[in-house]
Order: structure tokens, then C-alpha cells, then sequence
């Protein structure tokens, strides 16, 4: 019988009512009398097993039900439903995409179906054939003979450099990280795993969660390997790269490795078959590599190269993007570390008087973020530059001995770098140990000379944050780790370093940098600060605390990184430039601009970019510290605008004594801004690290700042799962709700793709919040998801519930209530103008403003009512709902006092003899869309939230407020809740806009495929053939806050993949309506008020 009868033959019988492990035996045969069959492959040695630690679905991704294999090479895999399953069920579509990105031949089948997906030359999985066989009426079956036989084929990706290697690997590893969190949630997890994870909280991050530890195992098991390979190719071994013999060649100086490669089961019991299995997938697509082709390629670079970013930085973008951005971890640009460690040579040279600058065995440097050691590399290449130079009449045999002195006794004894994560500082010891190599040292000329502190590069795997005074927690079994923290320790505290250098982490990863020591030293840049909430725990601020600490210990020397710039003009970060300023003698501030989100734009209006893969903008500081400490603090500052490739070119030649340092006149800019309303408030110096204009600040600085006006101010809502929790339409919110109701968690996190679950949303909290209020009527709510963006979500108002952080203070003075919000963001970078203001009637959520948390935008609400309440009336109409409106009584008395108006509680006054909270509004409304107003003070609206002048014109006062009250209404689409006076959108013959076009072949009607904008035809395409007409340029450029509003209404809709349907077409024409009708307003405003200041 052939190997498909006999299939049909088993399928028949087993037809109905049977697990799909009862499967597996017929489909292991049938697959090896295909493959070896005389009749069909006739392949010799071919063998198909069901995989043990395969799992059901809803327990867990596992792995594939069948290994297919000749000989021992792997041949691919197959993942198995019952013939009475629909293989297409979103239900398994995790599993899949999961297998299919992570292995190069895999096949899904229910036996009716057969999917088979293939890697393509890039290593992306692509599908590659299809085939439906009903073996019912022996149909179809040349279509599955085909799709075996390109599954028979198969063979691990062969990758021939390193990015090609990084992306497999990458790919491969996630299912190894996959195995091992499953491995850490099972119900009887293995004590090592356990113990190793309980060491790493201890050691290096606190409360790290499942994922992240699985993340970083997998990472590093990665890592290890490769660099075992590499090694067991540089040494020529004839013996088989496997899982048994990779521990031979691991790096003998960094012993951590062997203690985590033990765990999966290379020569003992492996924690579980899904970690032994994972481990050997990435062992095979090593022995498949073009390995001596990559090892080249690492090796024989130029010396301004950096080969870690052949192969580094793709592994990170790959292997999880979410992860490395939460890090906040980039690899830093070559031309930018060398740029910085010049300057450090040139004052350590000119300014502390070392001849040798970075060369001098006096020297100590440490790079406490040092990631894959790239400042530590530049520094290396810098020495070894000046040996070369002093030496080069003296032959290459005087180079060569020169530096082999100076790395002995010098390099690796004084150099250090501290990594937090197993992975990058695996790379950083490869890096290092093969740049020495090149530049003509080994470590076994150190082998035999007696000294120990010459053995390793003392790059310890540590956290720079932890405090110094305390030494490591152990754990039997992984002293390797604790042996590493307590060396980084100890040079922390004893070691008197004289230059701190490097990149640190911008972001607040996980919230993992939070000891006692570190908190304590930042409670100085906290001192005396007037804000709630106050956003200073940023890691990137926590390595420049713990530089200026170590520096004071030390009594001299100099700091030098690059970081996020906000710190050098942020209103928050005003105590940490004074207390910089009272350690350091000198701060050179080169800003490097490319803040992507805040549209930053040169002056010369040149394209600018970020010198990095990210959004905010950075700078290169330098902070020097004098033996004895000066009178008065020099700050110097500079800046360079344009291109990413521009600003690689000048850093690549610029020098410190030619970089264009300007003083900066913070003393003076103090003495003008304290003597200011503003200056009053916050009781201490601004002491700006960068050039601040004088002329307006006097002017601007005695305006009422909004928070001053409305001093009851909360931020917008989180739901922490924005694609789960926020929807078009109440009847896909339903769905979900129903769901929640209905399904258990491994249903819904399988079914809504959820990964894993955060400290502020779990699916118990989130089911259990649903369950608890019913009433879905009261709780399903329309808001605003970003400016003109309504939407519908389920709000009961609980913390971590089934909105994660609900903003309840705040949001219920919205939610089924009448009210107004300005909303505002209270720091504004880069923009060229000022547009960070917008209106609300509704709940909005946290990022309505900017996607960039350090531009979340605080409602202002007008009205503030009784929590109790559930009215909707206000003060003084109906019950009097409302307890009392949010403007401040010394703002209100001096304003009355300079209109000569009486002002009333609620409402709107007459405005003869009287004035209301609406109209109060409505004024700072339409000064705030000025565009003098805006360009005016586009330097200080920059600094905090912004200022309104109070006129004592009532003529400019009335007519301000009717600007502003039609500014309102046109934000609000009409749909003041205090104004229901017709407006242009009551009236579509004043629209001016129309929908047209015609609907592409193979594409839904108005689905939304291409943007774009042309300006002679004024219309906004959609897709190739629909559009709306009529839409000045100026209209299509308009930006609120971060976003331009058409352009992100559609790019929303976009990602959504949804089509257009009538309402939301009238929706969008109101939107561009709104939009002209705006700008024509703010043009009026101009023209109404006569000079500024305006009096």
C-alpha cells in the first residue's frame, strides 16, 4: 500500500472524536515512506518523531508536533490539528506565526490543509506553497506531493555575514526564550532555573519578570555560542561544533557562560527537552553559517569601523524591538564616540596636564554603560593612535612592543566598563579581545608574567547603580555572577577613577533601577521642587548622579556622554543643573538636536535628524572637575543641526578646542527671569545650560501661567492596552467585553495576542473589573483618543482594572458631564512653532497630544464636580451639580480688577458689567492661537506650561472671547456642550470639500492603502484612485501638539486596516473644515489685537 493510502486508510478511521496526538504515529510514517520511498524522494536515513514537549494549545507555544530529520540534519518540522479543526481558527494564529518566524521549514496541517513556510533569502518566512487534499474523493494529491517535496528539500538558512547570521539567530533565539519562560511558569519549574533568576533580582535587576529573564537567558545562550563558534573555527578544531563539545570553546576568562550554558543541557540533565531542543536549533544554524566568511568580516575592519553593528544591532532589531526600546539600549555611532573621546584626550592633555592623555598609566577610565564596549574600544584605538605616532621612526617592532607594555600595565588594569545585561557584555569581551588582536597583542603574552590584574579585561558584568557600600547577595551554583558584581563593587568604591564616559540607558527599563543608594543621591536634583509629579528618574539622569558621585570621591576629573538632552533647558531638571553646577568647574553642553517627534527644524530650515535610531533629541556634554573648585562655573554650549550623514561628517574631524563653544549667560538670564511673576514661583534658578533670549523674558514672565489659572490639572487615561480596550465601534467593543465575560485567560491572551501581563493590566483584573460592573450602558464611554479622534471605550474608573490607569480624578469630571479642558503640554522641544494646545469635552487618553510620554499633555478642566454626583447638570442650572469652577481667586480678582467687570460663578456674563468662567476660557482660547503670540514667545513656551496676558481692553476682551468661543466650537465639531448656536458644519453647502474618485481594482471601497497629498489638485489620496478635494496645503499640514491632524487621523485608520465608510468621511470633511476655518480664525485674532504686549 502507498504511504497516501495507507495515510487515508488511518484518517478514515480515525475520523471523528480523537486527540491529535493519535495522529502523530500515521503522519510519522506516511512522511518517512514519502521522503525514502523508491516511488517518490528515495532519500536515505529519513526519520520523523513526534516531539514530546510539543503542547495543546492554551498551554503553552512549545513546539512543533513533528521533527522531520536525515540523518542528523534537520529537515523541518510539522504542526498537526485534527482533521476536524479549522487550521484558519485565529486561535492558533500566535502559535504559528510564532514557529514559522522562528524555524525555516515548518508545515501546518489539519490533513485537509497543508501550509508550508519557507525562509526566503533574507531569512523572512514567506509562504511558499498551499496545497487542499480531500482524501475522501482522492483529490488534490499532486498538489500535496509537490508541497512535500519542496518540505524535503529544506535545510537550515544558510547565512553568509553577519547580518544575515544576526537575523537567523535572532529569530531562532526568541523560540529558546520562549521555552524558558514556559519553563519558568510551569507549575513545577526546575530549582536551577528558579535560583538563577532569584540571582540575577539580587545581583543585577530587581523584579524582573518572566519574560524579560527568559529574554535575556536566550540572549545570552545565543551569544555564548557564537562566540564559541567563532572560536572553535579560529582554532582549527577538527572536533564536531555540538551542544556536548560548544562548553569546550566558550571564553575561558568569562566564566558566567559556562555557568548558564550548563542549564541547557550541553553535558548535564538540560532543564526541560524544549530548552535542549531550542538550544540545538541555534547549535545547527551556527554549523550551517558561513562562518569563516563572518569571522573575516568581524575581523579584518578598518579602524574607524565598528563590526559590532554588522551583526549587534540587527540581532536586537530582530529578536524583540519592544524589549530593546523599553531598555532604552542604541548602539552608539563610531563618529560620535571617537568625536567624544578626542575631547576627553585633549583635557586631559591640556587641562590636567597628563602628556600621554588617555595613555597615561595614571589614568583610570570607566564606561559604567558599556554595553558591546564601544567607548572603551575608541579609547583603545586612541592610545594606540598616539603609540604609533610617538614610535613610527623607530620601526613597527618598537609600535608592537610599546603597546603590548602599555595594554599590560596599563589598559588592562585601568580601563573598566560595568553591563547590566549578559548579551552585551559577552560582545563587548569579543570586541575588545579582537580589536587587541589587530592591533598586534594576545592574552597569551600575559599567561606567564605572574600578575593577575593583567589577565582580563576588566569589563565586569554588574549594575552600576547598586550601591557601592553593599556587597552582592549569592546563591550556590552561580558564584561566577556574584564574583562579577563584587569586582565592579570594589572599583566603585576604592578606585580613583579620573574620566566616566559612555551612553547610558535613556529610559526607565522596567522600572529595574530602583535601590535605596541611587534614590538617595537623586533626592538632590528633587530638592525644593514645587511639582507633583515630578519625572527625574530617567536612568540616563541616574548615570549622571552617579558620575558627579564618584567624580566628588575621586576630588577631580572629567565626565563625558551623551544622553537625552532634555536635562540642559527642562523646568524639572533646575535643581540637577545647580547641583551640577556646584560639583563641576566647567560644563560643555554640544547639542546634537534631531528631536524626530517635536518636528525639530533648523533655523536655516534644514532637514535635521537624530545621530541615533530614536525620537528625542540628544547632546554631548562634558562636565570637568577641578582639584580645587572655582568661583564661578564656565558653561560653554554649541549646537549642530542637519542630516544624520551631515553631523557624521563634522564629528568625524572636529576637534574640542575647534568646536564653536558660545558662553552661556545663565547668571544673567537668573538675575532677569527671578524678578519675574514666573521667576517667583519656583523660588530657585532656572541656570539653563543653554542660550536663553532676555529681550521677552520680562515681558512673558509676569503672564498668568494656565496651571495658575486652573490649578486643578490631572493627565488623561492609560489603558496600557490600547488594541485591546479602545475601539471604532461600540459593537467591536461589546465583542471584546463579551469575551472577557465568556472565555478563560489562556483563551483570551491566545485569541487578542496579549503576551504577557504588566504591573498595571492583567487579564484577572481586567476580567474581574468587567465582572463587577455589568451595567454596560453606563460604563461604555465615547472619547478622545488623539484630536479630533472619538472613539468608544469601557471605563468604570477602577486602577488596573480593565483600563490600567484610568486617571479617575481627573477623567470623571468628564465622564457623562457637561465641560470644557484645555489641554496642554508643559515642555515643548524642537518644534518650530508653538501648537501645543487643544480642547476637550470628553475623556481623552494620556497621549492625545504626543505618542512621547515626556510630552503627556494635563487637561485643565473649567468646571470641577462632586465625585458622588452622577447628575449632569451645572452650578446654577438644574441641581447644581458643579461644586465650584477651577480658576484661582487671586486671578480672578486681579482680572476683574483690570477689566472693571464683575465676575460671575457659572457661565457666561454680559460682559457690560460682568464676566464668567466660559468667557475666561474662551479669551485664553483665542490668545493662544495668535500666531505672534506663538512666535513671539517660542523660546519660553518651550520651558513650561504657557502664559496668558491679561488685557484691561473690554472691547479686545469681548471680541477675543467670541474668536475663541468659535475656536471651541470648531474643535469640538460642533458640539459644545455650553453652545449650541448652528455652526459652519450645520450648513455642508460652506464646506468646500468633496469625495471622489474612483475605487482601485482588488481593493475594498475607500480602503485606506497610500497617502498622500497633492497640492495642485488640493486633494488627499487614499488609495490610487479616491480622495478628498479641496484641502488647501497649509489645512493638510496643520499640527496639534505632536501630531498633523489629517495625516494622523488617516495613518490611525491605516494601521487598523479599516475602510472608509460615509460617517467617517463626513467625519474627516468636518476635520478639514475645522482645520481652514482655524487658521482663518487665528489670522482675525492678529488683526483684532492692535500691538504687543498686548494691554
Amino acid at each position: 500500500m502507498n504511504p497516501f493510502d495507507k495515510l487515508k486508510s488511518e484518517l478514515k478511521r480515525l475520523e471523528t472524536g480523537y486527540r491529535e496526538e493519535s495522529y502523530y504515529r500515521s503522519l510519522c510514517e506516511f512522511l518517512e515512506a514519502y521522503g525514502s520511498g523508491k516511488e517518490y524522494l528515495h532519500m536515505l536515513n529519513i526519520s520523523a518523531t513526534s516531539n514530546p514537549n510539543s503542547e495543546s494549545i492554551g498551554e503553552g507555544i512549545g513546539f512543533p508536533d513533528i521533527e522531520v530529520r536525515q540523518n542528523r540534519r534537520l529537515v523541518g518540522y510539522v504542526e498537526v490539528k485534527t482533521p476536524d479543526e479549522n487550521i484558519d481558527n485565529p486561535a492558533y494564529s500566535t502559535q504559528f506565526i510564532k514557529y514559522r518566524e522562528s524555524l525555516e521549514n515548518v508545515i501546518f496541517t489539519n490533513f485537509k490543509k497543508w501550509i508550508l513556510y519557507t525562509w526566503d533569502k533574507d531569512g523572512k518566512p514567506q509562504k511558499t506553497e498551499e496545497a487542499e487534499w480531500d482524501y475522501h474523493q482522492d483529490l488534490g494529491t499532486e498538489q500535496l506531493k509537490k508541497l512535500l517535496t519542496i518540505f524535503f528539500e529544506g535545510q537550515s538558512y544558510q547565512a553568509k555575514t553577519p547580518h544575515q547570521l544576526a537575523i537567523a539567530l535572532a529569530r531562532k533565539t526568541r523560540l529558546l526564550s520562549q521555552q524558558v519562560e514556559e519553563a519558568l511558569i510551569a507549575k513545577n519549574p526546575d530549582k536551577k532555573l528558579v535560583d538563577l533568576k532569584k540571582t540575577f533580582e539580587k545581583t543585577l535587576i530587581q523584579d524582573i519578570s518572566d519574560h524579560q529573564f527568559a529574554n535575556i537567558f536566550a540572549e545570552t545562550i545565543a551569544y555564548s555560542l557564537f562566540l564559541a563558534k567563532l572560536e572553535h573555527y579560529e582554532k582549527g578544531s577538527n572536533e564536531d561544533f555540538s551542544l556536548r563539545t560548544a562548553v569546550d570553546f566558550l571564553p575561558k576568562n568569562v566564566p558566567i557562560f559556562k555557568d548558564l550554558y550548563q542549564l541547557t543541557g550541553g553535558r548535564v540533565e538540560p532543564i526541560t527537552q524544549g530548552i535542549y531542543k531550542a538550544t540545538e536549533i541555534l547549535i545547527e544554524q551556527l554549523n550551517f553559517a558561513d562562518i569563516e566568511r563572518i569571522y573575516k568580516k568581524l575581523v579584518e575592519h578598518k579602524p574607524g569601523e565598528d563590526p559590532v553593528i554588522q551583526f549587534y544591532e540587527p540581532f536586537l532589531s530582530e529578536y524583540d524591538p519592544e524589549e530593546r526600546k523599553a531598555r532604552g539600549v542604541y548602539y552608539t555611532p563610531k563618529p560620535v564616540v571617537d568625536y567624544i573621546v578626542r575631547c576627553v584626550d585633549h583635557i586631559l592633555k591640556n587641562k590636567f596636564d597628563k602628556k600621554k592623555g588617555l595613555g597615561d598609566e595614571s589614568v583610570q577610565v570607566l564606561d559604567p554603560a558599556t554595553g558591546t564596549g564601544t567607548f572603551l574600544m575608541s579609547v583603545i584605538q586612541n592610545i594606540y593612535a598616539d603609540i604609533e605616532k610617538e614610535n613610527k621612526p623607530l620601526g613597527e617592532e618598537a609600535i608592537k612592543r610599546k603597546f603590548k607594555d602599555v595594554v599590560s600595565n596599563h589598559i588592562l588594569k585601568h580601563l573598566y566598563g560595568f553591563e547590566l545585561l549578559v548579551a552585551p557584555y559577552a560582545i563587548a569581551h569579543l570586541k575588545l579581545t579582537l580589536e587587541l588582536e589587530r592591533l598586534g597583542f594576545n592574552f597569551s603574552m600575559t599567561e606567564d608574567d605572574q600578575d593577575k590584574e593583567n589577565d582580563r579585561l576588566k569589563i565586569f558584568l554588574a549594575n552600576t547603580l547598586d550601591d557601592p557600600n553593599q556587597p552582592p547577595h549569592s546563591l550556590f551554583g552561580f558564584e561566577s555572577i556574584t564574583d562579577e558584581s563584587e569586582k565592579a563593587r570594589l572599583v566603585k568604591k576604592n578606585e580613583p577613577i579620573l574620566v566616566i564616559t559612555g551612553n547610558p540607558p535613556y529610559s526607565n527599563y522596567g522600572q529595574m533601577n530602583q535601590g535605596d543608594w541611587i534614590l538617595n543621591l537623586l533626592q538632590d536634583y528633587k530638592k525644593d521642587l514645587i511639582e507633583k509629579k515630578i519625572n527625574l528618574d530617567d536612568d540616563f539622569i541616574k548615570f549622571i548622579r552617579f558620575a558627579q558621585w564618584k567624580l566628588e570621591h575621586t576630588g577631580q576629573g572629567i565626565f563625558a556622554m551623551i544622553t537625552s538632552s532634555t536635562f540642559i533647558d527642562g523646568i524639572t531638571h533646575r535643581q540637577m543643573r545647580k547641583s551640577l553646577l556646584e560639583t563641576f568647574d566647567e560644563i560643555y553642553i554640544y547639542n546634537l538636536h534631531g528631536n524626530i517627534r517635536r518636528n525639530e527644524v533648523a533655523p536655516n530650515g534644514i532637514d535635521d535628524e537624530n545621530v541615533f535610531q530614536i525620537m528625542t533629541g540628544v547632546s554631548i556634554n562634558f562636565f570637568i572637575k577641578y582639584p580645587e573648585k572655582k568661583l564661578e562655573t564656565i558653561v560653554k554650549s554649541s549646537e549642530l543641526w542637519g542630516t544624520r550623514s551631515k553631523k557624521f561628517e563634522v564629528l568625524l574631524d572636529e576637534e574640542f578646542n575647534n568646536t564653536k563653544w558660545q558662553t552661556v549667560n545663565y547668571l544673567e538670564f537668573n538675575d532677569k527671569f527671578r524678578n519675574t511673576v514666573w521667576g517667583k514661583k519656583f523660588g530657585s534658578d532656572l541656570n539653563f545650560f543653554v542660550h536663553k533670549g532676555l529681550d521677552a523674558i520680562i515681558e512673558y514672565g509676569n503672564f498668568w501661567g494656565i496651571s495658575d489659572i486652573f490649578p486643578e490639572k490631572g493627565l488623561g487615561l492609560k489603558t496600557e492596552r490600547d488594541n485591546l480596550t479602545i475601539h471604532f465601534s461600540k459593537m467591536d467593543l461589546e465583542n471584546v467585553i463579551n469575551d472577557f465575560r465568556n472565555l478563560d485567560e489562556n483563551s483570551l491572551r491566545i485569541k487578542y495576542g496579549l503576551g504577557s501581563d504588566s504591573r498595571d493590566w492583567k487579564i484577572n483584573y481586567a476580567k474581574k473589573d468587567l465582572h463587577e460592573h455589568m451595567e454596560d450602558e453606563n460604563y461604555i464611554s465615547e472619547f478622545n483618543y488623539r484630536q479630533f479622534d472619538t472613539r468608544y471605550i469601557w471605563y468604570s474608573g477602577k486602577t488596573r482594572g480593565f483600563i490600567g490607569t484610568p486617571g479617575f480624578a481627573m477623567m470623571r469630571q468628564f465622564q457623562n458631564k457637561m465641560n470644557l479642558g484645555l489641554i496642554s503640554s508643559r515642555t515643548v522641544y524642537g518644534s518650530e512653532s508653538w501648537q501645543d494646545i487643544f480642547v476637550t469635552s470628553k475623556m481623552f487618553e494620556f497621549g492625545i497630544m504626543a505618542s512621547r510620554p515626556g510630552n503627556s499633555a494635563p487637561v485643565f478642566p473649567l468646571y470641577l464636580y462632586e465625585q458622588k454626583s452622577s447628575q449632569i447638570s451645572l452650578l446654577g442650572v438644574g441641581s447644581g451639580m458643579a461644586s465650584r469652577v477651577n480658576i484661582s481667586s487671586e486671578f480672578i480678582k486681579e482680572f476683574s480688577g483690570k477689566l472693571g467687570l464683575v465676575f460671575v460663578e457659572t457661565g457666561q456674563g454680559d460682559l457690560e458689567n460682568n464676566f464668567g468662567p466660559e468667557d475666561v476660557f474662551y479669551y485664553t482660547y483665542a490668545v493662544f492661537h495668535s500666531p505672534t503670540y506663538r512666535t513671539r514667545y517660542a523660546e519660553l513656551l518651550k520651558i513650561d506650561f504657557p502664559r496668558v496676558p491679561l488685557t484691561k481692553n473690554k472691547e479686545l476682551f469681548k471680541k477675543l472671547i467670541k474668536k475663541g468661543n468659535e475656536l471651541v466650537n470648531l474643535h469640538l465639531l460642533g458640539e459644545n456642550p455650553f453652545d449650541k448656536t448652528e455652526t459652519i458644519f450645520d450648513d455642508t453647502s460652506k464646506w468646500g470639500v468633496r469625495i471622489d474618485g474612483n475605487k482601485p481594482e482588488d481593493i475594498d471601497d475607500w480602503k485606506i492603502v497610500a497617502i498622500s497629498y497633492d497640492e495642485k489638485t488640493k486633494r488627499i489620496f487614499v488609495n490610487s484612485g479616491q480622495y478628498f478635494e479641496g484641502i488647501e496645503k497649509e489645512v493638510w499640514e496643520f499640527m496639534v501638539g505632536g501630531y498633523q491632524v489629517l495625516e494622523k487621523w488617516l495613518k490611525d485608520r491605516k494601521k487598523a486596516g479599516r475602510t472608509l465608510s460615509y460617517e467617517d468621511q463626513i467625519q474627516y470633511i468636518k476635520i478639514s473644515v475645522s482645520l481652514r476655518e482655524s487658521l482663518r480664525i487665528m489670522k482675525e485674532i492678529d488683526e483684532i489685537i492692535p500691538k504687543w504686549p498686548l494691554e
